[in-house]
């Protein structure tokens, strides 16, 4: 006879706030880097401010969207105030993002790693 396994096998899986900073952080940060690399020098080497017009915009609401993320997973203590305040500078740096996605991805595996 085989050991009878528990009732409950399914794996832990990390909290929802915590998987959507990590989308976040790329989102924010991917908007950042185009609008740093690419809309500022359009802007002012060819001419067409049209690029800022519209990716400052698109930026400014995936970095509102960002922090009240963070400030959700911080109040929820699925980050603490360290970390929280880790992503937010990250999210004011070009390729900050990248970093802060790292940084999450970490806190998940940690979180999913842990016995319920």
């Amino acid at each position: 006879m085989s050991p009878s396994l528990p009732t409950n096998t399914q794996p832990t899986r990390a909290p929802w706030v915590l998987r959507h900073l990590s989308l976040m952080t790329l989102a924010e940060g991917s908007t950042l880097i185009a609008l740093v690399l690419i809309a500022v020098p359009l802007k002012y080497w060819a001419g067409m401010p049209i690029f800022v017009k519209v990716l400052g915009p698109i930026h400014g609401a995936f970095f509102v969207w960002a922090v009240s993320v963070i400030i959700t997973a911080a109040v929820q203590k699925h980050l603490s105030p360290g970390k929280a305040a880790q992503v937010f500078i990250a999210a004011l740096i070009p390729f900050g993002g990248l970093w802060s996605h790292r940084l999450i991805d970490r806190e998940i595996a940690l979180k999913t790693a842990q016995k319920p």
